[in-house]
């Protein structure tokens, strides 16, 4: 289910409190409360990557950052007319153009992103620079927008986003890039924007106002939002310990002080007004930020949100019988998706119902989105161990050594042709080869069993694979000569 907290009830609620609390005028609360509810998505961004929640919070706090931003400046832009006489429509004509934004945004987002999509990515793809796909589609999500802009107004952002989610429906093969090069220019202008909206500000010209900004304030951040979320995910699956971490960190995004400063300039004979709302504006993304980059990791482990390692994603690198078996496997206790850099090794986990990352391995910006999509483990499992060597330093980088495993893939008595500098965790055993295990799949000489781990000392040749935790139904990955101490799922040889 997709929610968007404080998009509703709260949008009024929010400038009723802003009106008792300040003494401002109607029009500038109602005002306030609709470009409120713009989120953070580049805080909400380093938060995942930075903690293991659960993935239906992940999917959660991942969908209200995106949709947020664009329904609050879809939002401010009818909420301009209440305050700005130019603008100024009737109820039900503020009705219809939402209507019309919404539809026109929808249906040019979905052109513009088929277009991108089928089109101008693959082309720019034969030209083999591999930082062109990124500058088109910036480029060409600008022009989405503006188009959107000409022919229905304030329409832009729905355009921009529909565009944005057709593109990665088509699932082209420079996604990742794509998005890698997006994420970059989003930190770069973000913090532009930040500092120049920040210039602009002199909380000592409104001294007066103060404690009812301060009110206002934690009154939002407390209060409100907590019971808007939990009343809008009022009898779903969602348990109250998630709803109340959703409700308590949600930062605002700087998106929201930008529309107050667009509006500051309609405004020009309501400087008070307009300046109080700047200021409490950032004031709100402030104090939001700072309890989101704070208070997130104590509150996770307060309400019990965080996910245990034995319960993180497992990221597979390395498409063959043995490492297709331990993913279908490993998928009935966590969430497991395989990541190749070739589009048909892609397209045949998506047959076998497995998720996908289609990218490059050796690019350890993979890894980093990885995390933010809840896989915090990865298991390299190819035939090559060179190659598993490579992969494992690459994803070391932004997953931690001691998440990432690669299995053994040299005979016993093959030397190791290469050392790095990776201290990644060696899966299985040494004693484990790859090739032999694959090879002895295929000619029905070996099988994947589940046997008890006091079982497994008796029998000869068994190596443990996954051990099942009991406590929580997670997996752990078996490493070097550590020996399972439950159930497991293990290689076991055909006795000759």
């Amino acid at each position: 289910m997709l929610y968007f907290p404080g998009n509703k009830g709260p949008y009024a609620t929010r400038g009723r409190i802003k009106e008792i609390f300040l003494s401002l005028d109607w029009g500038l609360a109602l005002f306030f409360g609709a470009i409120i509810v713009v989120t953070g998505p580049t805080v909400i961004g380093s938060l995942l990557k930075s903690l293991y929640l659960t993935r239906r919070l992940e999917t959660l706090l991942h969908w209200e950052s995106i949709w947020g931003d664009v329904l609050g400046v879809v939002l401010s832009a009818l909420a301009l007319g209440f305050i700005v006489p130019t603008h100024a429509k009737t109820l039900g004509g503020e009705g219809v153009d939402f209507l019309l934004r919404v539809i026109g945004g929808v249906s040019i987002g979905l052109i513009s992103g088929v277009l991108l999509g089928r089109v101008l990515i693959p082309w720019s793809a034969k030209l083999k620079d591999r930082g062109l796909p990124g500058i088109i589609s910036v480029a060409w999500a600008l022009m989405t927008f503006t188009v959107a802009n000409l022919f229905v107004e304030a329409s832009g952002p729905v355009a921009a986003a529909v565009a944005g989610f057709s593109l990665s429906y088509s699932r082209v093969e420079a996604l990742h890039e794509i998005r890698h090069f997006k994420e970059q220019l989003s930190s770069l202008f973000i913090g532009i924007i930040f500092v120049l909206l920040s210039a602009s500000i002199n909380p000592m010209d409104i001294v007066p106002f103060w404690p009812g900004m301060l009110a206002v304030a934690i009154i939002l951040g407390a209060v409100v939002r907590p019971v808007s979320v939990l009343l809008a995910l009022l009898g779903t699956s969602v348990p109250w310990q998630e709803r109340l971490f959703v409700g308590l960190i949600g930062p605002r995004g700087i998106i929201a002080l930008a529309m107050v400063s667009y509006a500051s300039f309609f405004l020009e004979g309501s400087n008070t007004g307009i300046t109080v709302l700047m200021n409490l504006t950032f004031s709100i993304i402030f104090l939001s930020g700072l309890v989101a980059t704070l208070g997130s990791l104590p509150l996770a482990k307060l309400l019990k949100v965080l996910v245990k390692d034995t319960k993180m994603g497992l990221l597979v690198v390395g498409m063959n019988p043995l490492s297709q078996a331990i993913a279908g496997f490993a998928a009935k206790h966590v969430p497991v998706a395989f990541a190749d850099t070739s589009q048909n090794t892609c397209s045949l986990a998506e047959s076998m119902g497995h998720e996908t990352v289609c990218a490059d391995v050796l690019d350890s910006d993979l890894y980093e989105d990885a995390l933010e999509q809840g896989f915090g483990r990865l298991l390299v499992i190819t035939k090559n161990d060179a190659l598993n060597q490579l992969i494992a330093q690459a994803a070391s980088v932004h997953m931690g050594p001691e998440k990432v495993f690669r299995a053994h893939a040299l005979d016993s008595d093959d030397a190791i042709v290469m050392e790095t500098t990776s201290a990644a965790m060696l899966a299985f055993s040494r004693k484990f080869s790859v090739p032999q295990a694959v090879e002895m799949l295929e000619k029905q000489k070996a099988a994947l069993k589940v046997i008890d781990g006091r079982e497994i000392k008796a029998e000869e040749g068994v190596i443990p694979l996954l051990e099942i935790m009991d406590d929580d139904n997670g997996i752990r990955i078996v490493t070097g000569e550590e020996v399972s101490r439950g159930k497991a799922l293990c290689f076991v040889p055909e006795k000759t």
